[in-house]
């Protein structure tokens, strides 16, 4: 006799997220990437500049300050064009709307930042003298902070969309903390920086480069075809004995 029996198997990754869009979201990690390692070498290089006190923003003041303004857009572009490609690996879930409107933000204050540098800070460039706060350094510590501010919520956003996808949910928990220690640093930086503090470039350094070891651990899974949101479905198999 011949019959037919339901099976309901759990959640699978069955199918990998398409290499197109993979590429396409990997921008935003390479971007990451290629902006971090800039600041570091202009840092390592710049004379007069101390990479442990000073903020990254201050790179673009004095001689070669155009790298780093140059960087500030670049990358503010890279984040602005990937926000479809979340929207896309979002789409259908928490997020979808959210998460990509944040990172818009985000890319938004990165390139104003690019053209509104901020004023002379103490130890930099060589013998500054510090001001009272131009109108172009306040813009730029007001998209600074939106930036900043932007990349913390995004990560809150992505743990709560974490908790719902099978296979992932233990990425809730290290989303949440990513952008819980990127608002702790800043603000360590903040307070260090206003005390002209020797290792309060470190602390922004720090809050920085949590994002960029965020991205670079979820691309590799992506890469290895773990599935993700309309990725990954509930599959089921029909037994014919």
């Amino acid at each position: 006799m011949t019959f037919m029996q339901n099976k309901t198997v759990p959640w699978l990754p069955t199918t990998p997220v398409p290499t197109r869009l993979l590429l396409w979201l990997s921008c935003s990690t390479l971007g990451s990437l290629l902006f971090t390692t800039t600041y570091l070498i202009e840092g390592a290089t710049r004379p007069g500049y101390s990479t442990w006190q000073q903020a990254i923003s201050a790179l673009s003041l004095g001689p070669g300050g155009w790298v780093q303004q140059i960087n500030f857009v670049v990358f503010g572009v890279i984040v602005l064009w990937t926000t479809f490609a979340w929207r896309k690996l979002l789409k259908g879930g928490v997020g979808a709307t959210w998460y990509p409107i944040v990172r818009g933000l985000e890319g938004v204050g990165l390139i104003i930042d690019g053209f509104f540098s901020q004023d002379p800070a103490f130890g930099y460039p060589a013998g500054a003298i510090l001001t009272t706060p131009t109108l172009h350094a306040v813009i730029h510590q007001i998209f600074a902070f939106m930036s900043i501010t932007a990349i913390a919520v995004g990560f809150f956003i992505l743990a709560w969309r974490f908790t719902k996808e099978p296979g992932w949910r233990g990425w809730a928990l290290y989303s949440a903390l990513t952008g819980l220690l990127t608002i702790v640093f800043i603000a360590i930086f903040g307070a260090a920086n206003g005390q002209h503090s020797a290792i309060a470039g470190l602390f922004e350094r720090l809050s920085t480069s949590l994002g960029t070891l965020w991205g670079i651990l979820f691309f590799i899974r992506l890469w290895t075809g773990t599935g993700f949101g309309v990725f990954q479905r509930r599959a089921s198999s029909r037994v014919t004995a």
